[in-house]
């Protein structure tokens, strides 16, 4: 129903792929909206580590005493194979991918292509990939390949019903939307909204502050950074801190957990909002 994109314009890592994946998690926890999750990066091994597929993977392989089964880290792969058969369709998706949360969230991995030649050949399918998951899932969040050097990027973009534009909390920030705002027609205000990634409450740099000076009506988007989401990410257990936050009190005077889920559901109640207007116009 909606492609929603991650995307920055730097050149470093900037925590996009720690953000996407919370917001995503966050969703399926709060909503029941059937999402997909997949990153177009080469060789990101994150999304799945994340939740430990990696690992359950292993133990499968062991268990079958099978060393060919399909692996998980081959979603991608298999569907672009599919693609270029002409056979691919929306109900194929789900036997490439792996569900964490049933009827609610499962993730694809990305390409892996042994060379460049081969990952910009999946990478261009994965427009197709995505255009057939639209059919199939409520939402299909994208960890998208930051920059536009390539033209599969700028059509991922385009074709887009909410671009979720990823930055840093600095102020140097300021200029590079404002440059890109005048330099491209692509970042549309009306499906753009802007999020800052591992986002400090104590930083004289404040969405609220930092949304005034881009000259935003409403306050930016933010993923704080937490230790214990980091940790979760680092072990594989992400699912697992996710679910624990329901059953927890946090004392936000101590802890910045209930800060971190606060902002998560501010930013999927303005994915769903714009969803809604969508829906509207349509």
């Amino acid at each position: 129903m909606a492609i929603i994109t991650f995307w920055n314009n730097n050149t470093g890592k900037i925590g996009q792929t720690y953000s996407s994946i919370a917001v995503a998690t966050q969703m399926a926890i709060d909503h029941n909206y059937k999402t997909l999750f997949l990153s177009t990066k080469y060789n990101d091994k994150l999304a799945i580590d994340a939740f430990g597929a990696n690992v359950q993977v292993e133990t499968v392989k062991k268990l079958v005493k099978n060393k060919n089964s399909m692996d998980l880290e081959s979603g991608m792969e298999g569907l672009a194979k599919m693609a270029a058969a002409s056979r691919l369709t929306a109900e194929m998706i789900p036997n490439y991918t792996k569900v964490i949360f049933k009827d609610r969230l499962e993730i694809l991995s990305g390409p892996r292509g042994t060379g460049k030649q081969e990952y910009e050949k999946l990478y261009d399918v994965c427009k197709e990939i995505i255009n057939v998951a639209k059919r199939y899932y409520d939402m299909v969040f994208i960890d998208l390949n930051n920059g536009m050097k390539d033209q599969t990027t700028k059509d991922i973009l385009q074709m887009s019903d909410i671009i979720i534009f990823n930055i840093e909390q600095k102020m140097a920030e300021i200029e590079n939307v404002t440059k890109i705002r005048e330099d491209t027609e692509i970042l549309i205000p009306k499906k753009t909204m802007i999020l800052m990634n591992k986002y400090d409450r104590d930083s004289k740099y404040t969405a609220k502050n930092m949304s005034r000076e881009l000259g935003e009506k409403k306050t930016m988007l933010t993923v704080p950074y937490t230790a214990l989401y980091s940790e979760a990410i680092q072990e594989g257990s992400t699912a697992e801190f996710f679910i624990s936050l329901r059953s927890k009190n946090f004392d936000d005077t101590l802890d910045n957990t209930v800060f971190f889920t606060n902002e998560l559901k501010r930013a999927n109640e303005a994915i769903i909002y714009k969803m809604q207007e969508l829906q509207m116009r349509v």
